[in-house]
């Protein structure tokens, strides 16, 4: 069960960083790793345009024998500000299934998402995010030298709040070979568990993307993810 709640926190990480100019093209592959051993579980991260200016696919999958997780956000680029067009996760996987499919509504601004549960309608603020393309500003943040990043984002009939601090700098092994990056932590509540930490490594010579991600569900229990492809614009 424990080591399941590492496996799902991570899949939740792989968003690029990307910068405020035109998007580049990319694909990724990452493994994942629970307490340093190595899992069947592989992640592939594809951002590519679509009909229409400024419009970009983002695809994020991760599958093996045991599970199958599959996000897709459809999204227009204008300067650091992504505005999503349609968001979808399914989950199949340790005996359940889940999916949503989210329509977003600019004019409004709302959301129309169904589940399996049924469809829910409801507002949303101006600066609202899928959970895909939610790090997408954040370069733009870190770029200016500030250290602290806020954002909300849509999932399902829920509004999430996230803040993210750079608490690092860590130089890494990377397919790119060795990368300076930020070191980012996703904070969470007073209330929340102490114990458990998210962090990632993003690099900015490439475009703010995640090389690296470490979930800490407790002192006995932790997982990593970890880049093991890389194909698109080179370190600058």
């Amino acid at each position: 069960m424990r080591a399941r709640l590492a496996v799902l926190a991570l899949l939740s990480l792989c968003a690029p960083l990307v910068t405020a100019a035109p998007l580049q093209p990319f694909s990724a592959e990452y493994r994942i790793f629970v307490n340093k051993i190595p899992t069947a579980i592989k992640a592939t991260l594809l951002l590519e345009p679509v009909a229409g200016k400024d419009r970009y696919h983002m695809l994020f999958e991760a599958h093996s024998w045991m599970l199958n997780n599959r996000e897709e956000s459809w999204f227009h680029w204008n300067q650091c500000a992504p505005r999503t067009e349609r968001y979808e996760h399914e989950f199949n996987g340790f005996g359940k299934h889940r999916y949503y499919h989210t329509d977003f509504d600019w004019d409004k601004p709302g959301v129309i998402s169904e589940s399996e549960d049924g469809v829910e309608a409801f507002p949303i603020p101006d600066d609202a995010l899928d959970e895909l393309s939610m790090l997408l500003r954040a370069r733009c943040v870190f770029a200016s030298g500030d250290k602290e990043y806020d954002a909300t984002s849509v999932y399902g009939d829920d509004l999430r709040h996230h803040h993210f601090v750079v608490v690092d700098r860590e130089t890494i092994d990377t397919p790119m070979g060795q990368l300076d990056t930020l070191v980012v932590e996703k904070k969470r509540g007073k209330d929340k568990d102490e114990k458990r930490r998210t962090l990632f490594w993003v690099a900015p010579k490439v475009g703010y993307m995640v090389v690296k991600a470490r979930h800490i569900e407790s002192a006995l229990l932790h997982g990593e993810l970890i880049m093991r492809e890389y194909n698109g614009p080179l370190p600058e």
